[in-house]
């Protein structure tokens, strides 16, 4: 008993000498020695001014913490605010090209000083946010987007420190990378495989880092860069699960399959898309969101279209043009979908004939047809290029019925504003039709309108070679004709170049050229090697210079006399005699 009190005791003064322990040993040390006096006296301060440096520290760490947090909020409003600023323009200026002009509206004054002050902003923030965090990969990517309009240098060196060829880094970086060697001009196909095989590595870093945000579309990329390297089965199963999430990649699919020798899986997936366009379509968040709902609706058209289901893409569309005419906020919608029913409209014309086809050459019936589709692609797109160079070939017509009424609907020599393609056409038909004259007029004309069009300054300097005598002008014909070779876009084929050259080789032959004539006749006939007036030209040249013509000239030329495929200065559009 006694002993069970005594512990008791103990415990109960346990507070008592915690308190009093200090002071005692504070007390014994004290009397020792003067030496532990006068550090007993100097403990307090150093006890304080080391409290004092902990709470400076404190201090500072949780003052630039929250300077930190606080520029981070300004930032990301800034950043907010200018996106949003931008999208509203992007709609306003989306919905002013879908009224009747078809024209943008510029930004105005006031909305291009708000953006310049909220990117100004940006970049102060910015500045402060890496001033306290300069190793923050997000605030050093986002410094490389700020400096890459005015220096690309030193936004490409950051973005190539962020993410590393060899090893995951940040994934944003490692996706602009592989953005940036897939699109890569490339001067040979060792270096165009370098660049695909780089771009493939970055964007597999970032499928890597389960990245939910990236995942898409570096699915995507991964994707397009297989294609690319011809690996489409590992494409088309990639395709496959973006196809689950966004049936839009079905037209990569169909490509896809034609590489793949499987176009028996077209149907089938032509089918699924237009189901899931058609189950998009249904749910409300796409049909409030005008972006959203233009995707789905022309996905819809495009569906039925590829699978020939003309007459009900044109009853669906029709009723939904019925359905924004009767409200009043519906117009631009309106407007849209109207051009996608021309749209239809000229697809199933260009099922019935192809666009490279004469009108002349069908029956009176099909002309017939054709003429009814286009009228109707014209009441809905009256400005549709397409549709007013059909309407133009179809007034063109031997078939007076056919001609007249096409020009009831659209009379192309009335019409003063005419697109430069439609006065090509014109110029074409007066040219198979020889009136030389008629033809420099129209080509003249469409040229003023696209100066810088390669086939419409082909096409007139051709028809100065051609031309009746007090026409022709070979030394107008080259300068258009070099001109023309000059505007080429990149990736025209060999073959169509080839054209071109014979142009130019006609035009330094008519000057007596024979030489420089002769050596682009030959390297035209590179790509057309059986191309009968080139040879012919090319013979002349030799027996002008008064030399032998290589006998390989003369038995091709033969050869295409004997089957009966030349007429010597037959005349045809586009310079390709």
């Amino acid at each position: 008993m006694n002993y069970l009190i005594y512990h008791l005791r103990q415990i109960l003064m346990l507070p008592v000498r915690l308190v009093t322990s200090p002071g005692e040993a504070i007390g014994n040390t004290w009397n020792e020695s003067s030496r532990s006096k006068s550090m007993m006296l100097g403990m307090p301060a150093l006890i304080v001014a080391l409290l004092a440096g902990i709470a400076i520290a404190q201090v500072q760490y949780l003052s630039q913490a929250s300077l930190e947090d606080t520029y981070n909020k300004r930032f990301q409003k800034a950043s907010a605010d200018l996106v949003q600023l931008s999208k509203e323009l992007n709609r306003t200026q989306n919905v002013q090209s879908l009224s009747a002009t078809g024209q943008k509206q510029a930004i105005s004054d006031g909305d291009r000083a708000e953006l310049a002050r909220l990117q100004n902003a940006q970049k102060i923030y910015l500045d402060k946010l890496i001033s306290l965090d300069p190793d923050n990969n997000e605030y050093r990517f986002e410094l490389a987007k700020l400096v890459s309009p005015r220096d690309k240098a030193h936004a490409f060196s950051i973005i190539k420190e962020l993410a590393p060829e060899e090893a995951p880094g940040y994934p944003l970086a490692h996706y602009v990378l592989a953005k940036h060697f897939f699109e890569e001009p490339a001067r040979s196909q060792m270096e165009l495989s370098g660049n695909l095989g780089i771009a493939l590595k970055h964007i597999d870093h970032v499928l890597t880092r389960n990245d939910e945000d990236l995942e898409l579309e570096a699915k995507l990329m991964k994707a397009r860069i297989l294609t690319r390297t011809q690996r489409y089965p590992e494409a088309y199963t990639l395709y496959e699960d973006l196809f689950e999430i966004n049936p839009n990649y079905y037209r990569q699919m169909l490509d896809l399959n034609k590489q793949l020798g499987r176009t028996d899986r077209d149907q089938r997936l032509l089918d699924q898309a237009y189901i899931s366009f058609e189950q998009l379509a249904a749910k409300p968040e796409n049909q409030e969101n005008d972006k959203r709902w233009i995707v789905v609706q022309t996905g819809i058209a495009k569906t039925l279209q590829q699978l020939k289901r003309f007459p009900e893409a044109e009853a669906r569309l029709s009723q939904q043009i019925q359905k924004y005419a009767a409200d009043v906020k519906g117009g631009p919608r309106r407007v849209f979908l109207e051009r996608l029913m021309a749209n239809t409209y000229i697809v199933w014309a260009g099922e019935l004939a192809s666009e490279k086809e004469s009108y002349d050459g069908l029956d009176g019936e099909l002309q017939q047809q054709l003429l009814s589709l286009y009228s109707k692609a014209y009441s809905n797109h009256s400005e549709n290029v397409l549709v007013l160079q059909s309407l133009a070939r179809l007034s063109l017509s031997t078939n007076p019925q056919i001609a007249e009424q096409a020009r009831a609907i659209y009379d192309p020599n009335a019409d003063f504003e005419a697109p430069s393609s439609v006065l090509n056409q014109l110029g074409n038909h007066a040219l198979l039709n020889k009136r030389f004259a008629e033809a420099i007029q129209f080509y003249e004309r469409a040229r003023g309108k696209a100066p810088k069009d390669s086939a419409i300054l082909n096409n007139l300097s051709y028809a100065y070679l051609v031309a009746e005598d007090d026409e022709r002008n070979p030394e107008r014909s080259l300068t258009l004709i070099n001109q023309a070779i000059r505007n080429l876009p990149r990736g025209v084929s060999e073959e169509e170049v080839s054209k071109f050259l014979h142009t130019k080789g006609t035009a330094l032959k008519q000057q007596e050229r024979l030489h420089e004539a002769l050596a682009v006749y030959e390297k035209a006939l590179k790509a057309r090697p059986m191309h009968a007036d080139t040879l012919q030209s090319l013979i002349e040249c030799y027996t002008g210079l008064n030399k032998q013509p290589p006998e390989q000239f003369i038995e091709r030329l033969r050869q295409i006399e004997s089957q009966g495929n030349f007429q010597p200065g037959q005349v045809t559009p586009g310079g390709t005699p």
